[in-house]
């Protein structure tokens, strides 16, 4: 049932025979190896299609991005995680995490589930911690590439946990604000699809195709931490999309939201923003948050003006459904000017 997973950016899938060289040529780098403790150094091609043969479908993964092997992930008795040194820094350990977890919970017998990760190895402390594990002891582990033991620091993720990182729910007078999920693909299409919603955002078509839409879900449902969208609805059904996130190697905190246009004018934005603001500004420790908005879209200027954000100069931006870079308004907000609920 789950022996191809799907992500935003990678293919999780069964390793087959055939993927014997280009394992060997993925994990097969001291830096990577060192940190494992059940894989040998140096990774020869008689490893790689032993490891294959001993994988179970459903527990064992490898990670496919545009069809190059970039690492490895399983789920048994406890969940272990690779990355080719290329692959580093991307957060693609966390994405693959993400989905692998979810298949490991999706089982209502499952208990808690262990991890671990070896003194100095913060790259995998950092992952697991983001997933909400954690510390609950060491143990001894041999570590075959280094032919010596090392000391593990043990982590754990219990069912209740994990569900509470993967459900997000705030109400407002008029609204209902949730996570979202692939079921809300078809609304998402319908409404960001239109050209006026569409050319107010950076990487949304017109048409929006469904891959894309389900793509652009999977890259930032609510996992308990920054970088997600939610889903704005009305009496329970939905009208926008509201999210937060980090630039990609940056500190800066960022905001985002539309509304459809049948429900323009009637001040949903203003709501939903506000108490979205108050609520994950709050839950993630966040000081300061940046917007911005295209010169042509005043309605959005008003709706961040409204919160509490203040302008802070002129720039450009693009959007795939424009003609080249068009003006924009960035924006800032303090914790401490935003509007109070």
């Amino acid at each position: 049932m789950f022996a191809t997973l799907t992500t935003a950016r990678m293919t999780l899938r069964a390793p087959r025979p055939d993927d014997a060289t280009a394992l060997t040529d993925a994990i097969g780098n001291y830096d990577v190896v060192r940190w494992l403790g059940r894989v040998p150094y140096p990774y020869g091609v008689a490893d790689a299609r032993a490891f294959i043969d001993r994988a179970q479908p459903g527990k064992t993964w490898l990670m496919w991005e545009n069809d190059v092997l970039i690492g490895g992930i399983s789920v048994g008795d406890e969940l272990g995680f690779w990355l080719a040194r290329g692959a580093w820094g991307r957060g693609l350990a966390t994405e693959a995490c993400d989905a692998v977890i979810d298949t490991y919970f999706a089982d209502p017998a499952a208990g808690p589930l262990e991890a671990g990760h070896y003194d100095g190895n913060d790259r995998s402390a950092r992952v697991l911690i983001k997933q909400g594990f954690r510390y609950v002891g060491t143990k001894q582990v041999t570590a075959k590439a280094l032919h010596q033991p090392l000391l593990s620091r043990v982590m754990e993720l219990r069912r209740d946990e994990w569900h509470a990182r993967r459900t997000y729910r705030l109400t407002t007078p008029r609204l209902t604000i949730r996570e979202l999920g692939l079921g809300d693909v078809p609304s998402l299409i319908r409404i960001a699809g239109q050209p006026r919603v569409a050319q107010m955002m950076f990487n949304i078509t017109v048409p929006w195709p469904e891959s894309a839409a389900q793509r652009w879900v999977l890259a930032a449902r609510y996992r308990g931490r920054l970088g997600f969208r939610a889903a704005i609805c009305r009496q329970g059904v939905l009208i926008g999309v509201i999210g937060i996130g980090q630039v990609p190697g940056r500190s800066t905190v960022t905001c985002m939201y539309f509304i459809d246009p049948a429900h323009w004018g009637q001040g949903y934005a203003k709501e939903a923003l506000v108490h979205f603001l108050n609520d994950t500004m709050a839950r993630f420790h966040v000081e300061t948050i940046w917007a911005d908005h295209f010169d042509d879209n005043p309605a959005s200027g008003a709706v961040l003006r409204h919160a509490g954000f203040t302008p802070q100069r002129a720039s450009t931006g693009t959007s795939v459904v424009r003609d080249g870079p068009c003006a924009t308004t960035i924006y800032c907000l303090n914790r401490s000017d935003l509007r109070a609920v």
